[in-house]
């Protein structure tokens, strides 16, 4: 079976298949690192290789090209993922140096400028995709002792990051149209959703 990594990597000491590497003879220490070398740019461009393909080919035959995406026999949401954030960062604003998930985190961003801004952030300060979320919702460079002293990335969920949420959330959804535009039985339900936080704001 061909394999995007195939077509750029040979040798006889080792087979590429689609499930890994079958290591045929030994490989010395300037062997086994070249070939990580070679490996690397590949784990890093497969996100935006298949999320171009799949938006090429949404552009071009409309909803046939699903039945491709099932052909690929990789899961459907990370297909939707990928194609998501090729569709979201333009190839002019990706970073070569940074991986797809770095590019991920940005995708959220309403302009070019705003993405640009960050992946340089990240490109020259070496950040983690931990870090550059952080970054981002701080409006400014996070340092390192923030973000490892943030409890919610220790698998706990602040007060703080429920507000931020609920923040993105309320742009999101008043970006697509205001309030005055809502019809009176979203208006009502919304209203009775967050009951619970009017009745916390009101006890302090």
């Amino acid at each position: 079976m061909t394999t995007l990594t195939t077509l750029a990597i040979t040798d006889p000491k080792f087979t590429i298949t689609p499930t890994g590497i079958q290591f045929n003879q030994d490989l010395c220490f300037d062997e086994w690192d070249a070939l990580g070398q070679k490996l690397a740019p590949i784990g890093k461009s497969i996100g935006f290789i298949i999320g171009d393909w799949i938006n090429y080919g949404e552009k071009q035959w409309g909803a046939k090209y699903e039945d491709a995406l099932i052909r690929t026999g990789l899961a459907y949401q990370t297909l939707m993922n990928y194609a998501y954030v090729a569709r979201k960062v333009e190839i002019s604003l990706r970073k070569e140096k940074l991986d797809w998930y770095q590019h991920a985190v940005v995708a959220k961003l309403k302009t070019a400028e705003e993405k640009q801004h960050w992946l340089k952030m990240a490109e020259k300060h070496k950040l983690s995709v931990r870090r550059l979320r952080k970054s981002i919702n701080f409006g400014r460079l996070a340092t390192e002792k923030e973000v490892q002293g943030d409890p919610a990335d220790r698998g706990y969920v602040t007060y703080l990051a429920l507000l931020n949420r609920i923040r993105r959330w309320w742009a999101r959804e008043t970006g697509k149209a205001p309030v005055e535009e809502w019809d009176e039985d979203r208006r009502e339900v919304l209203k009775k959703d967050f009951k619970l936080v009017v009745e916390i704001y009101e006890a302090l």
